[in-house]
């Protein structure tokens, strides 16, 4: 007994003193990582400005003014907002396939310009390692993009290698289901189809061992004739991502979004390399003869994270002030903005979606978060009005965009599909918005 107790208490000094070798070959680590990263100069695009900066050039006197870049009709559909690498603004009515220029932070915009993609492609992707400009189409399973050197005045077609991940590679494996193409194969059930219309812009990977990825939101969508609401479970469209570390010629499809009946994502990367997506839900129903009454949770965002550089996502769930608007209280959701401030250290994310819960496309609104996305503080009002489909993108700083954030929406005064508005404004005119009762304001951001 005794013998077996000595033992114990050797075997327990031993652990202990290796413990103790341990704890100081982390703190050893801990401090030359600190180091090493001391070292490792501030992000920089290609246009040779930071890719981030200070907080006090959004802040200063309020600031914001409206006004419209696209009219025609009752179709004026899809806004994609993108912002180059030298800080001029692409502004892009998808479905039409036209596209509006501004070097001057929102100013002044240059003619409609016809581009050669739109209505099912990918939202616009700035590669801050080149400042190139990417868009992605892959609903034909020709896969391809359209490439811009000029900061969008002209674009050039390239053809693109896309990886499935394991569960498409499964369903072929399986027969169960192959990748469709646009060559009657709509009418089969045995296919799906891979897209990301109408989803936020892509991003530039800026922290971690991932520093330098392309990534953007992606659609996985089985083939069904029911409105992606009224599919059975097996037929379900799943949000996923798609990203690329060769500059945009080979794109691996990421795991899928941990719920389905999602779509139309945004996604930020937060300062300490997690990526954070924010994603439209169709938990409702649009067959008015489906008609019942939604559950609270159906007309929330669905949010999920990455801690690998958006191969895949977990820990999801309904954002509890967020709302997925514009469902026409059939809770279908609506797609929305989403960008994260160039602020360096602070995760300062705006979102945008029309506030009526569910309801009708109107009452464009903004909420900002100071902690990236635990809370939602502070909401305003954009415009009171017919609104639909949003997106957003936050001026770079050392150009001319630099300190504001600018914001496309679909709405005019006769309808939500009538045009669309161009808004400018800083975090300042945000912050005297509506409080929503959902975290506070932080200190540091008066100090």
């Amino acid at each position: 007994m005794n013998t077996r107790k000595k033992s114990l208490g050797l075997s327990h000094a031993v652990l202990m003193v290796g413990m103790g070798l341990l704890t100081v070959h982390i703190l050893l680590y801990a401090f030359v990582a600190g180091a090493m990263q001391a070292d490792v100069p501030a992000a920089r695009t290609a246009a040779g400005h930071p890719s981030e900066g200070p907080l006090d050039v959004f802040l200063g006197e309020p600031f914001f003014d409206r006004q419209i870049i696209f009219e025609g009709g009752e179709g004026v559909r899809e806004p994609y907002l993108a912002i180059a690498a030298d800080g001029t603004l692409l502004a892009l009515r998808n479905i039409a396939r036209h596209l509006r220029r501004s070097e001057d932070g929102g100013e002044t915009w240059s003619d409609i310009i016809e581009v050669p993609f739109g209505y099912l492609d990918t939202n616009m992707i700035v590669d801050e390692n080149t400042g190139d400009i990417l868009t992605v189409r892959l609903w034909e399973a020709r896969d391809r993009l359209w490439r811009s050197q000029d900061h969008g005045k002209t674009w050039q077609e390239e053809g693109i290698v896309l990886k499935p991940n394991e569960v498409m590679k499964w369903l072929e494996q399986t027969g169960l289901k192959t990748r469709g193409t646009d060559e009657g194969s709509d009418t089969d059930s045995g296919k799906y189809f891979m897209h990301a219309n109408a989803s936020e812009s892509g991003v530039t990977l800026r922290h971690g061992r991932h520093r330098g990825r392309l990534l953007a939101a992606a659609t996985f969508r089985p083939h069904a004739k029911a409105h992606p609401s009224d599919r059975d479970p097996v037929d379900a469209i799943y949000n996923c991502a798609i990203y690329s570390d060769d500059g945009g010629a080979t794109w691996q499809v990421s795991g899928f979004f941990p719920e389905g009946y999602t779509e139309e994502g945004a996604l930020a990367e937060l300062s300490d390399g997690r990526i954070y997506y924010n994603s439209r839900s169709c938990k409702g129903f649009y067959d008015k003869a489906r008609a019942r009454e939604l559950e609270r949770d159906e007309r929330l965002r669905r949010t999920a994270w990455s801690h690998d550089g958006g191969q895949t996502w977990e820990g999801l769930e309904v954002n509890p002030v967020l709302p997925d608007g514009g469902g026409f209280d059939r809770g279908y959701g609506m797609k929305a903005g989403l960008t994260r401030l160039p602020v360096q250290g602070r995760d300062i994310l705006i979102y945008s979606n029309s506030d009526t819960a569910g309801g009708a496309r109107e009452k464009m609104t903004v909420w900002v978060s100071f902690d990236g996305a635990k809370t939602w503080p502070v909401k305003r009002l954009v415009y009171a009005g017919p609104s639909a489909y949003s997106s957003m993108v936050a001026g770079r700083p050392g150009t001319p965009a630099e300190g504001r954030i600018f914001l496309l929406f679909e709405g005019v005064e006769s309808n939500a599909y009538g045009g669309m508005q161009f808004a400018r404004f800083n975090l300042s005119w945000i912050l005297d918005g509506e409080r929503t009762g959902d975290g506070d304001i932080p200190d540091w951001l008066t100090q």
